[in-house]
This record gives structure tokens, C-alpha cells and sequence, in this order.
């Protein structure tokens, strides 16, 4: 307990003033997920000691790329040149196999999905965070707030099993009071301390982000049965590894950027 309190602590001062003040520890924050996040899932691999030297590499430079071309340039078809640039980069993987017997066609498209994943999530946040700071802390108390109450509703009352083949612990009835927890403290800190999100926007961000959480959460629970491994690393003490913390959080920032994109078009 006092080790994954300690490294929960030393997050904290990181993410803390990245969020408030951006700059270099937000651009090392992403930096630092795409690297870490990407070694976890690239290495869900019977191939990981075989590929030949490089690959992993090359993949964690489409990512920064993608987002730069997406994020921080000015072209006007910056949105196709990334999409042109993600399609490169899938003929590159899929191309591999043909040369090489030391990486398979199933490591292609992990590599394929581990870039496009992470250019989304990437892109993502970075689009909320450049449109409103305060977007950030809503993704946050939906995420971890419904975390929270799921444990100890779950703890608590928990009597029926939510899913015995994915996560045999949880309970329907912490789901139910995680979702309670994550829309309650979501709803209160959009409503109070965010103006520039619509009253619709705020009551569906807030009924449907504690579900994208627990959905996450499951969806990566599935990821680690699949391979037969309790957490993606130890890289956190006490937490696993970075996609062990962030699950939950890749999914309620997947359905709030839609939010967003819907904001627009509206």
C-alpha cells in the first residue's frame, strides 16, 4: 500500500502542473505514453526477442509525426497528409513479413494498431486540451472518480459478478455505483466550473463517460486475459504499467473528443 501510495503521489506531481501549465511537461507526459504505453503493447508478442532491430522504433516515429503533422503544423491538408502518412505506414509493416521470417503478419498489425492507436489518443487529447484545460479534469473525475466507486460500492454491496470471463471481481453493482460516482463528480465539476460547454454536452458527458471508462477498463482486462499476464508491466510499482492506468482514461477521452467533434458540427 505505501509503495503504489508513493507512486501514486509521484504521478501526481508530474501530471498536476502539466495540466495546469502545459508546455515541456505536457509534451513530455505524451512523449512518455506513447514510449512506455507502446514498449507494453508492442511486446504482446511471441516474436518480441526475434524482430529484427529497429521496428519498434520505427513505429514510436510514425506516432510523433502523425501528431506533430496533426497538431502543430499549419497546412491546409494536414488532416490527409496524417491519414496519408498512416497509410504508409501500414504498407511498411504488412511489407515486412515478405522479407523476413523474424516478424510475422499478426506483429504487422500490432504494429499498425499501436500507431494508430496512439496517434488517436495523442491527437485526441491534445485537440481537448488546446480547445479548454478544464475539458482535461472532466475526463479525470469520470475516469478515476468511477474507479473509486466501483471499488468500494463493489466492496461493499457487490453480489452479482459483471463479467466472470474478463474480470471475474467486479460486480454489477459496482459498476452501477461507479457510474453514479463518475457522473455525479463529472456533472458537478462541468456545471460549476466550465462555461463553454453546453448544458446537452455536460449532461451527456457526464451519463456516458463513466460508461466509456468501465467499458476501457474491461476492454484492456480482456487484452491481458488474452495473453495470460496480470498487468501490461511493473514500470508503476503498485499499478502495473502505464496502459494499466490509463485504460479507463483512453476510452472516456475516445467519447468526449466525439463530444467535441459533435460540438462542432451542432
Amino acid at each position: 500500500m505505501k509503495v503504489r501510495l508513493m507512486t501514486t503521489l509521484l504521478i501526481l506531481a508530474w501530471i498536476v502542473p502539466a495540466l495546469l501549465y502545459g508546455g515541456f511537461l505536457l509534451h513530455a507526459l505524451i512523449a512518455f505514453i506513447i514510449i512506455c504505453g507502446g514498449l507494453e503493447l508492442l511486446s504482446l508478442t511471441d516474436q518480441k526477442s526475434m524482430w529484427p532491430r529497429g521496428l519498434r522504433v520505427i513505429a514510436m516515429i510514425f506516432v510523433f509525426i502523425l501528431i506533430y503533422v496533426q497538431n502543430y503544423t499549419h497546412i491546409a491538408q494536414r488532416s490527409a497528409l496524417a491519414m496519408g502518412i498512416l497509410s504508409m505506414s501500414m504498407l511498411f509493416y504488412l511489407s515486412i513479413p515478405i522479407f523476413t521470417d523474424r516478424f510475422h503478419i499478426k506483429d504487422s498489425f500490432l504494429c499498425i494498431t499501436y500507431i494508430a492507436f496512439f496517434y488517436f489518443i495523442g491527437s485526441g487529447f491534445l485537440d481537448i486540451f488546446k480547445a479548454n484545460k478544464l475539458y482535461v479534469w472532466i475526463l479525470f473525475f469520470a475516469s478515476y472518480a468511477c474507479d473509486t466507486g466501483a471499488y468500494f460500492t463493489g466492496m461493499l454491496i457487490g453480489k452479482h459478478k459483471l463479467n466472470t470471463r474478463i474480470s471475474p471481481k467486479k460486480t454489477v453493482e459496482g459498476a452501477i455505483g461507479g457510474w453514479a460516482f463518475g457522473f455525479l463528480f463529472s456533472f458537478g465539476f462541468a456545471y460549476l466550473f466550465v462555461d463553454t460547454l453546453p448544458m446537452w454536452a455536460i449532461w451527456m458527458s457526464a451519463l456516458l463517460l463513466p460508461i466509456a471508462g468501465q467499458i476501457g477498463d474491461l476492454a484492456f482486462s480482456a487484452i491481458k486475459r488474452c495473453y495470460g499476464i496480470k498487468d501490461f508491466s511493473n514500470l508503476l510499482p503498485g499499478h502495473g504499467g502505464v496502459l494499466d492506468r490509463l485504460d479507463s482514461l483512453i476510452f472516456t477521452m475516445i467519447c468526449f473528443h466525439f463530444i467535441m467533434i459533435l460540438m462542432a458540427v451542432m
